[in-house]
């Protein structure tokens, strides 16, 4: 009871305290880092957040929800609404089959394995990977024996460039090409299918950060042999900790259902009988009841996100020191998971991008550092590269590193808000450029 008395006193305060009129000195002056006025206080204007959370959430939203799954005891096998999600989600990117699972890696690396039809055991042959990307782009390969090939990305898109890509193929040894479609936006799915066609190359989508993007020739997810999401906490649809593969290849599915259940057949298997090696990596039914309430809303969110990241982009035309990532004329919808800019400090009094970003974080503006370094400058790649080469091959990238020490970005969240949050974000913005 004092949580939620707390809960509502802090809501009330906001909603009184962030209604006032707000001083033009905000706009100018002294930044907020040497004594002057903020020109957002998040204390009393905070930006919006993603997932809902709150009693009166819990209460008219998801307590009858998880209520009945803990109540009637499935929370678990045989995952009624974990199968119901997987079927939604997979015709939400028009698929024909989709699976639940616990973690988009766990999609990926599952995903890699019923494509290619590998059973880890021995050395999978290589699947060729942007350098630049989370790491687990990398290491769901990895993870079953399958080696990589880092490859450079496009300059206005930082998206997996399709020349390097044709560049890095050996005949025999190259099976795969992994497209990730980061930060929201398609890759260039149309000539990255033609080059697999013509190569003879499985092509498997890492859509972790893609919820709801689409591609000139269809949705995200739809463009492959097999593509994985990532329902992780930070995610435009989430539950915690979760993903799915989807594929509209049935014997894809079939493989990719075996090894997530320990290698038991998804039809008429025993529960002791298991006839392929698998894994156990079903997910809770509290996972799926929880992406099942959220989806309700995800077009109805993602058009606002929508919105808000096209206002923004126009309020930042004139704004030098931050350069908003190209989008390709290919892309019929975003994913908008973030808002991703190079930062030019030659137009901000060179600032360090890490003051620079202390700089606007004083003013109240949500922008944060992106990838610090390229998936082949991890620690653990860069040992990786002596103790095991065979499985790791890096090609030139000087488009992704030199992107790493620029980027920075906006989450999506803050994209959930409105036109007043993305004229703040602006107005931060020029002040500090402006000092």
């Amino acid at each position: 009871m004092k949580h939620l008395l707390r809960s509502l006193a802090k809501a009330l305060a906001r909603q009184t305290m962030g209604r006032l009129p707000r001083s033009a000195a905000r706009l100018g002056g002294k930044l907020a880092r040497a004594g002057g006025t903020p020109v957002r206080n998040i204390r009393w204007r905070p930006w919006a957040s993603y997932p809902e959370h709150g009693f009166l959430t819990w209460t008219l939203r998801f307590q009858a929800v998880f209520a009945r799954v803990f109540l009637n005891g499935i929370e678990g096998l045989p995952q009624p609404l974990a199968k119901q999600f997987a079927e939604q989600w997979a015709r939400y990117c028009g698929c024909r089959y989709g699976l639940l699972l616990p973690h988009g890696t766990d999609a990926l690396r599952i995903g890699l394995a019923a494509v290619l039809d590998h059973d880890g055991l021995d050395y999978g042959g290589e699947v060729i990977v942007p350098n630049l990307s989370f790491i687990a782009s990398a290491t769901a390969a990895l993870d079953r024996r399958i080696g990589i090939a880092l490859v450079d990305v496009d300059r206005d898109t930082l998206l997996i460039d399709p020349k390097r890509v044709e560049e890095a193929i050996i005949p025999g040894k190259t099976r795969a090409i992994m497209p990730v479609h980061l930060f929201g936006q398609p890759a260039d799915m149309t000539t990255l299918r033609e080059i697999a066609q013509r190569h003879h190359l499985k092509l498997i989508e890492d859509a972790a950060q893609a919820h709801g993007a689409v591609w000139e020739s269809g949705p995200v997810g739809s463009q492959s042999d097999g593509a994985g999401f990532s329902f992780q906490s930070f995610k435009n649809l989430t539950c915690g900790e979760g993903g799915a593969l989807v594929t509209n290849d049935e014997a894809v599915f079939e493989r990719a259902y075996s090894m997530h259940n320990a290698g038991r057949p998804r039809l008429g298997a025993q529960r002791w009988e298991h006839v392929t090696l698998g894994l156990n990596c079903r997910p809770t039914e509290y996972q799926a009841a929880l992406l099942l309430t959220r989806l309700r809303r995800f077009d109805q969110e993602q058009e606002r996100r929508r919105r808000n990241f096209l206002k923004l982009r126009e309020l930042l035309k004139d704004i030098r020191c931050l350069e908003p990532l190209a989008v390709h004329p290919g892309v019929r919808s975003h994913g908008m998971h973030m808002f991703v800019m190079r930062y030019k400090s030659a137009h901000c009094r060179d600032l360090a991008v890490e003051e620079f970003l202390q700089t606007c974080g004083a003013e109240g503006a949500p922008i944060h550092r992106g990838y610090a370094c390229t998936v082949a400058e991890q620690p653990v790649m860069k040992n990786l590269r002596v103790k095991r080469p065979d499985f790791i091959r890096v090609l030139p990238t000087p488009t992704a590193d030199e992107a790493v020490a620029e980027l920075v970005y906006i989450p999506q969240n803050v994209f959930l808000g409105t036109a007043e949050d993305m004229a703040d974000i602006a107005a931060a913005l020029r002040k500090v450029e402006k000092q």
